[in-house]
C-alpha cells in the first residue's frame, strides 16, 4: 500500500474516533473519572454540569451514583479531581 493511502486511512480512523467520543454519554465519561480516582460509582444515574464549580479551564460535573454523589472537575491534561459532594 502506498504512503499516501496509509496517511489518508490514518486520518480517517482518527476522525471516526473523534466522532465516537463526541457521541459518548457524559454520564459514562464522568462515572469513568470517578472510578479512575479509586471511588466506586456503581449504577450512575444523573449527571449535570455544575457552572458554579466550573472555571474557564475546568469544567465541573455532579454525578449521582448508587453509593454516593460526587463533584468531578476536569482539569485538562491534569486529569480529573473527584470529591464527595452534598448540596
Amino acid at each position: 500500500m502506498e504512503i499516501r493511502s496509509l496517511v489518508w486511512l490514518s486520518g480517517l480512523a482518527l476522525f471516526c474516533a473523534d466522532i465516537a467520543l463526541a457521541q459518548e454519554d457524559p454520564k459514562d465519561i464522568v462515572a469513568a473519572a470517578v472510578r479512575k480516582s479509586g471511588q466506586e460509582c456503581s449504577s450512575p444515574e444523573n449527571v449535570k454540569p455544575s457552572p458554579e464549580h466550573s472555571s474557564p479551564d475546568e469544567k465541573a460535573w455532579i454525578i449521582d451514583c448508587e453509593n454516593g454523589t460526587f463533584l468531578v472537575k476536569f482539569m485538562g491534561d491534569r486529569g480529573a479531581a473527584v470529591e464527595p459532594f452534598s448540596e
